[in-house]
């Protein structure tokens, strides 16, 4: 299979019928690698000729639809509190691998980290980098999103778009797998999965989750996970339910 490189839409320019120009870090990319004019390679959902190379840009063209490797049957969205730097990026990475769809970082009343505007937008654009290496370490042909971080009011408000809200909290009697039969015994094309930060959730905040009729609270077991061993552990177990 061709290498796959993932380049943002803003760096794509169309400059003829099935043809297209990138600039941006995945030319240098490429580059590194040694491609040449004539070259094929998988660049987002496309594979691609490559018909022109200068030093900052990349010319290419479309040939067809690449065939699609590594999608899941279901459309996950993870809301995972913001977590320290090097556990949400692991977050990232393994929620990618393990078949989400979307990301979605939040801020509720116990996360503990801190961002202004500049760093938000920094933090962003490095989990989106961690999300897009992941997509192409293993196998996906499609791409992750990391959207801009939310806060808890509105993720309250997002949950009328899902299928089914999942909330991992540790003070809950009722377990995943019972919630999984339910699920299973419908149609569902897609879920939210939502994860508190290290701090987890205040029960007023499950409680405003539970308002939507949609949505359930599961515990993870007796013993009290790490968030990004919450997320490894009901990604696990969704996917290998609906997968």
């Amino acid at each position: 299979m061709a290498r796959r490189f993932i380049v943002d839409e803003e760096n794509i320019t169309k400059i003829g019928e099935d043809k297209i120009q990138i600039v941006g870090k995945e030319v240098k990319h490429i580059q590194v690698l040694r491609h040449n004019v004539g070259d094929i390679i998988v660049l987002n959902e496309y594979d691609c000729k490559i018909i022109g190379m200068k030093s900052h840009s990349i010319d290419l063209e479309i040939l067809q639809n690449t065939k699609p490797i590594g999608i899941p049957n279901i459309e996950i969205t993870l809301y995972i509190g913001m977590l320290k730097n090097d556990k949400m990026d692991f977050v990232v990475q393994k929620a990618v691998e393990l078949g989400v769809k979307n990301i979605v970082p939040f801020f509720s009343k116990n996360v503990v980290v801190k961002l202004d505007e500049k760093s938000r937008i920094k933090r962003m654009d490095k989990l989106q980098t961690i999300a897009n290496e992941a997509c192409k370490q293993c196998g996906r042909t499609d791409t992750v999103k990391i959207s801009s971080f939310e806060n808890f009011k509105n993720i309250i408000k997002e949950q009328n778009k899902f299928d089914a809200s999942i909330i991992a909290y540790e003070n809950e009697k009722n377990y995943l797998r019972d919630t999984m039969s339910n699920i299973k015994r419908e149609n569902i094309s897609s879920i939210s999965v939502i994860i508190g930060a290290e701090g987890g959730f205040d029960k007023d905040e499950v409680e405003k989750l539970l308002e939507n009729n949609k949505t359930v609270c599961v515990s993870l077991g007796s013993r009290i996970l790490r968030a990004e061993t919450a997320v490894l552990n009901i990604l696990s177990i969704i996917m290998y339910e609906l997968d």
